[in-house]
C-alpha cells in the first residue's frame, strides 16, 4: 500500500516515529502510541530488528484513507503503515453475535463478565493491536512468508509474551474471548487443516476465528514452554529457510528443529476430517531432534 498523506489526520509529536490521528481522537491516539513505543522496544530486544513505521488512529470517516483493511476497526499492518481505530467498531458487536447461537451459559456469562452487556470487544482488539505489530517485524524482515498458519502462531506469541511481562491486565480480554473456540462447532467448519488457513480467511471470519483462536491458544503453551528464545528461534527459523531455491510447506521435521514443541502442536492441531476436506498434516518426523 502506498503512503498517501490524509489531510485530515493530524500529526501528534513527542514519538520516535509518525503518528497521525483523525480530529478528536488525538488523546486516544498518545494512549495507542505509547503502547506502540512500549512494544516496539521489547519485541525489537527480542529479535533483534528494527523496524520504521507510521501509526495511523482513524476514526470510522478517515479509515478507508489509511488502511485496505475493509472491516472498520480491526488492526492493520501492511508495508510500514499501521492502522488502528480510536475507540469501539460495529464489526465487534456483529462478530460476538455470530457466535451467540453456538456458546454455552458458562462462556456467554464469562464473555458478560469482561466486555460487559451490551458487549464491547474493544480490550480485545487493543491486543489485536499489539498482534499485528508484530507483523512489522515480519514483512520487513523476512524475504518471503511461510504459511499463514505459522507467521500468526508467531505474531500470537509476540502478543502473548508482550502482554504477560509488560501489561498483564490485557490477558483477561484475549482469554475470555479465546475460549470461545471451544464452543465453535469445528465439523461445521469448511477449512480445518493448518495449511488451508489462507483459504479459510477467504471463507469469513467466523472460520478464520477458529484457527486463530487455536492458535492463540497454542502461542500460550509455547510461550510458557520456551519464551523469549523460542519466540526468537522461530523468527530467525523463517528468515533462514528464505535462502532455500523452494522453501514449500512448513513442515513437521522442520518445526522439531526449531523446538520439539512446535512439532506436537502440529500433531495435536484439531483438524479432524471436516466439509472441506481434512485429516492433519501429513507427516511421519524424527523421534529426536536434529540439531
Amino acid at each position: 500500500m502506498a503512503r498517501t498523506e490524509v489531510r485530515r489526520l493530524t500529526p501528534i509529536s513527542g514519538f520516535p516515529f509518525p503518528v497521525r490521528a483523525s480530529s478528536g481522537t488525538e488523546a486516544r491516539a498518545e494512549e495507542l502510541a505509547a503502547r506502540t513505543e512500549r512494544v516496539l522496544a521489547w519485541t525489537t530486544d527480542a529479535l533483534h530488528f528494527v523496524p520504521t513505521l507510521r501509526l495511523n488512529v482513524a476514526d470510522a470517516e478517515d479509515w478507508s484513507g489509511i488502511t485496505d483493511m475493509p472491516l472498520y476497526g480491526m488492526p492493520r499492518t501492511v508495508d510500514g503503515e499501521v492502522a488502528v481505530a480510536p475507540g469501539d467498531a460495529p464489526f465487534f458487536a456483529e462478530q460476538l453475535a455470530s457466535y451467540e447461537p453456538h456458546i454455552s451459559t458458562a462462556t456467554r456469562a464469562n464473555l458478560r463478565e469482561e466486555f460487559g452487556e451490551p458487549g464491547s470487544l474493544l480490550p480485545y482488539y487493543e491486543a489485536i493491536h499489539v498482534h499485528e505489530l508484530m507483523h512489522l517485524y515480519h514483512q520487513q524482515d523476512w524475504a518471503s512468508y511461510p504459511d499463514l498458519w505459522l507467521v500468526e502462531l508467531h505474531a500470537n506469541m509476540g502478543m502473548i509474551g508482550y502482554l504477560s511481562e509488560m501489561e498483564p491486565d490485557m490477558l483477561p480480554a484475549v482469554h475470555a474471548l479465546t475460549s470461545v473456540v471451544y464452543d465453535m462447532p469445528a465439523e461445521s467448519m469448511w477449512f480445518r487443516r493448518l495449511p488451508d488457513m489462507e483459504q479459510a480467511l477467504e471463507n469469513g471470519l467466523f472460520n478464520f476465528a477458529w484457527y486463530f483462536f487455536h492458535l492463540t491458544l497454542a502461542a500460550e503453551e509455547l510461550w510458557e514452554t520456551g519464551g523469549t528464545p523460542l519466540f526468537r528461534r522461530l523468527y530467525e527459523y523463517v528468515r533462514a529457510r528464505q535462502h532455500a531455491a523452494e522453501p514449500g510447506p512448513v513442515t513437521r521435521d522442520e518445526m522439531w528443529a526449531v523446538h520439539p514443541a512446535l512439532a506436537q502442536m502440529m500433531d495435536e492441531w484439531p483438524s479432524g476430517v471436516g466439509p472441506g476436506g481434512g485429516g492433519p498434516v501429513p507427516s511421519e518426523g524424527p523421534t529426536e531432534p536434529t540439531d
